[in-house]
């Protein structure tokens, strides 16, 4: 949540210019393997705090989905033909409406499949967190297999509950496209009050 967030928000800020910092920030996130940047931010930079490993990996995680975010984004709003910007502004609509009622509703549909893999992928990523001392699954099926010496049923345990939670994730965004795709919503629910203005003329 905190990803998307961020990278939705970084994008509205960065739509009409794309800022050279924002680009070399999210290319050094992007081009540095989630193991290593775990380690730069707990060892590194929040190495002389009293910061936890679970809130080191949240960071790490929320900056690299947002990164994946603002790229999807940019991806999806390019997609979408600069006609209804024109067609919008025509009709009345402010550069904000315009973007949220008319642009971002035709843009989601290209990026939904991909986000979904983006958020699947941080949530197999999450296996590496045992190198910044955090107790994960991955690192409690370690505990129980030195403990027991039973490196088959921890293994398989581990694998499905992982499973599961692809599964729900995969369901929840799923659910969540099917509502916000404009395909599946009236002219009212999409436009609310530029109906009117539409209607009207």
């Amino acid at each position: 949540m905190f990803g998307t967030a961020l990278g939705f928000v970084i994008f509205l800020i960065c739509r009409k210019r794309e800022y050279k910092l924002v680009k070399l920030f999210f290319g050094f996130i992007q081009g540095t393997p989630m193991v290593v940047l775990l380690m730069i931010l707990y060892y590194i930079i929040f190495g002389k705090l009293s910061i936890s490993g679970v809130f080191t990996a949240v960071i790490a995680f929320t900056l690299t989905l947002s990164a994946g975010v603002y790229g999807l984004l940019k991806i999806g709003v390019g997609a979408v033909d600069k006609g209804q910007y024109e067609a919008a502004y025509a009709l009345g609509y402010s550069e904000l409406k315009t973007f949220f009622k008319i642009i971002l509703p035709q843009a989601l549909p290209h990026v939904f499949n991909a986000y979904c893999g983006e958020i699947i992928t941080m949530l197999k990523g999450t296996a590496i967190v045992g190198y910044i001392a955090v107790m994960d699954l991955t690192k409690i099926g370690d505990v129980i297999r030195a403990r027991t010496y039973e490196p088959f049923f921890p293994l398989i345990a581990i694998t499905l509950i992982y499973f599961v939670l692809e599964f729900v994730i995969f369901i929840i965004i799923k659910y969540l496209q099917n509502k916000l795709d404009y395909k599946n919503r009236t002219p009212e629910e999409i436009l609310g009050f530029g109906l009117e203005v539409i209607s009207h003329d």
